[in-house]
């Protein structure tokens, strides 16, 4: 076990010792094993190893970070024997961030909102090759059979799913010429790892590329020069093409190479851009591209193909105020998110310059459909984290089942609770899009700990908890390793 500072909770944040709102707290301790309570009955099939990621620890003797994208990861992992018991398990990712923050006892790089301590004639120095952060706080994905986590800078850090031990930064040997990448990379059966790249400079460059099972290159299929690169945290995939969305939420490049601004301080949302969607083709690398309106985007439901219409489902935003929503100070004191998802289907046609936009939902974040669904076939149900659409409560604070075709929505809630991106995993075996549970964190006002509900998929009625040792803070993404 490794060394850990004793973090220092922000005074001014808490609301009594049992708060729902000690998820953005930085309290969270290693812990090599630990016994999980269960209440209630787990399907006899559920065996398997659920991962969360996320921010937790955003608090150091000598300096905080500013925003709940910015703290340093830490993994979690309940693993589920199948009749048993379930055993928890968390370890700080060893990220070189991770290593100098602790050293020092204060931020050693620049995160999504907190400055790099750098000095000017630091950045100077390094202006060719460019430092970031390798604190890979987001997502968790797999290069064949080897797990990684990553962030919105080209670092990937192996670890073990079993352990959780960091095994190193994936030893990338290649010409790509990255300097920004989507947290979201997407691994397809044959367990090819996807992803998008940005390459800053007068003009802009998405590189849509590949990394096979054990390669060191990234393969880069196909290339868009753009003016001023959007803001890009995922993309969609289908069986034949790569969608790229461009938000208005626009780079200035000479930031993130001559100033010690953080990292989304080096965007500026610019309405007049407009937004564009772009569809790279697998098989040759050409691009086609579709006007709309301008808007910011974290998460896409899905995308699929209708004969030679492209059709792609995202969670949009208006603007860019989402990201003030979700600095640290904000989230501590409870006040209510203002920025509400949009859920918008876009028709990308063959010959036309403009998308044909329809929304048709709202309030509905962190998607999730059927893992089999995803990028190879329309799915006709999502699961996501909700919002209240009137704003009573500040924070996510419901599990929603849609109905992609008609809307009906469907909810499970545990009062005055946080809840976060459920968990689809599918029954082994199981035939409909629904057989399944969720698996979904969660923290209400009285908790001792993170209680994980396990729902079913189709019904939202919660079969059994998961009583963890201690509050899991509050992540983004978690993953399934059977």
């Amino acid at each position: 076990m490794s060394a850990v500072l004793s973090p220092l909770p922000a005074a001014d944040s808490l609301h009594g010792p049992l708060s729902r709102l000690r998820g953005f707290e930085s309290l969270a301790r290693e812990i090599d094993d630990a016994e999980v309570q269960v209440r209630g009955v787990l399907p006899p099939w559920l065996a398997g190893s659920f991962l969360l990621n996320g921010p937790a620890l955003w608090d150091l003797p000598r300096g905080q970070y500013h925003h709940w994208f910015d703290g340093l990861a830490m993994l979690h992992r309940l693993r589920i024997e199948p009749g048993g018991p379930v055993r928890y398990r968390s370890r700080f990712a060893q990220s070189e961030d991770y290593a100098q923050s602790v050293a020092a006892g204060v931020p050693a790089f620049g995160a999504f909102d907190t400055p790099d301590p750098i000095s000017l004639w630091g950045k100077l120095v390094t202006l060719r090759h460019p430092r970031s952060t390798d604190n890979p706080a987001v997502v968790m994905s797999r290069i064949g059979e080897r797990w990684i986590a990553s962030t919105e800078t080209p670092h990937l850090l192996e670890f073990d799913p079993q352990t959780l031990r960091t095994i190193g930064r994936w030893p990338f040997e290649d010409e790509a010429d990255i300097d920004l990448m989507s947290a979201h990379g997407i691994t397809d059966a044959q367990g090819n790892y996807w992803n998008v790249g940005t390459k800053l400079g007068p003009k802009c460059i998405y590189k849509l590329f590949r990394v096979r099972p054990g390669a060191a290159q990234r393969e880069v299929l196909g290339s868009i020069p753009v003016g001023a690169a959007g803001y890009t945290h995922g993309f969609a995939m289908t069986p034949r093409h790569a969608l790229i969305w461009e938000t208005a939420m626009r780079v200035q490049p000479l930031g993130f190479l001559l100033t010690r601004r953080a990292y989304i301080r080096n965007f500026k949302w610019n309405p007049g851009s407009g937004s564009r969607l772009h569809a790279v083709s697998l098989a040759d690398g050409s691009v086609r591209s579709w006007n709309i309106a301008p808007m910011m985007c974290f998460h896409a439901i899905q995308a699929w193909e209708e004969g030679d219409e492209l059709v792609a489902e995202l969670c949009t935003y208006e603007d860019a105020s989402i990201f003030e929503d979700l600095l640290l100070d904000r989230l501590r004191s409870s006040v209510a998110q203002n920025a509400v998802p949009r859920l918008t289907r876009y028709r990308l046609q063959p010959g036309q310059a403009e998308a044909r936009a329809e929304v048709f939902g709202e309030a509905f974040e962190l998607p999730q459909v059927h893992p089999k669904y995803f990028g190879q076939r329309r799915a006709g149900l999502a699961w996501g984290a909700g919002l209240d659409p009137a704003k009573r409560n500040g924070f996510l604070d419901r599990t929603m089942r849609l109905d992609l075709a008609n809307g009906a929505v469907q909810t499970w809630q545990r009062a005055n609770a946080v809840q976060l991106e459920p968990l689809f995993v599918p029954r082994p075996d199981g035939g409909a899009e629904d057989d399944g549970v969720l698996l979904v964190p969660t923290l209400a006002d009285g908790d001792e700990g993170s209680v994980v509900g396990v729902l079913d998929a189709h019904t939202m009625e919660c079969l059994a908890t998961l009583h963890a040792p201690q509050v899991i803070p509050f992540g983004f993404h978690a993953a399934w390793a059977g």
